[in-house]
Order: structure tokens, then C-alpha cells, then sequence
């Protein structure tokens, strides 16, 4: 199974890789580009096509990152405050370990005066 795996990967990644020689080999196109005032010297298109493929692959993960953190500073955050309320139920059930509970309040007040 395992190497089953290994050879589909293998496969898939060879045919990626001959998907991008295609690209390139197709789209050898001189390409200005221009945004406001701003142009590019006269580059091939899939030059331009794969940096932005790959700029998108580095900050894809680097954008997601950011709301990853916060939640999992939130969650480290409530783990400690359940275990204080763990810690503070504990220590109560502890204090009232000693009393009788099967007495109810208004015996309690009457054996009081």
C-alpha cells in the first residue's frame, strides 16, 4: 500500500512537471505589463504567470498563518483558565468534604439559634 502511494505521488508529480514545461514551452511570448505608471520590461509570459504562482504559494501559507495563531493562543488561553476552575472546584469539594450536606439550610439555621 504503502509504495502504492509512493509510485501515485511520483506519477502525479511527473505529470505537474510536464504541465509546467508545456506552459513554458507554449507561452514564450514577449509580455509588457503595465499597472498605473508602472511597466515591465519585456519578459516572457510564463515568467510572469509562474512568479505569480509562486509568490502565491509563498504567501498562501504565511496569510493563513496569522488567524492559526491567534486561535491557538486563545485555546492555550482557555486551557489554563479550565484548569484553574478544575483546581478552584476541587479545593471547594475538598472544603466541603467536612460538612454534612444531607442537612438542609433551614436545619442549619434552626440548630443555629
Amino acid at each position: 500500500m504503502r509504495s502504492f502511494k509512493r509510485l501515485l505521488v511520483l506519477i502525479i508529480a511527473l505529470a505537474l512537471a510536464a504541465a509546467v514545461v508545456f506552459f513554458v514551452l507554449e507561452n514564450r511570448t514577449p509580455t509588457q505589463l503595465m499597472f498605473l505608471d508602472w511597466q515591465t520590461p519585456q519578459l516572457p509570459l510564463a515568467l510572469f504567470v509562474m512568479s505569480a504562482f509562486v509568490l502565491g504559494l509563498l504567501l498562501g501559507p504565511l496569510i493563513s498563518w496569522w488567524p492559526q495563531q491567534r486561535l491557538r493562543m486563545r485555546c492555550n488561553k482557555q486551557a489554563k483558565q479550565l484548569k484553574a476552575c478544575e483546581q478552584e472546584i476541587k479545593t471547594l469539594k475538598n472544603a466541603t468534604a467536612g460538612t454534612d450536606l444531607a442537612v438542609s439550610p433551614s436545619e442549619e439555621l434552626a440548630k443555629a439559634s
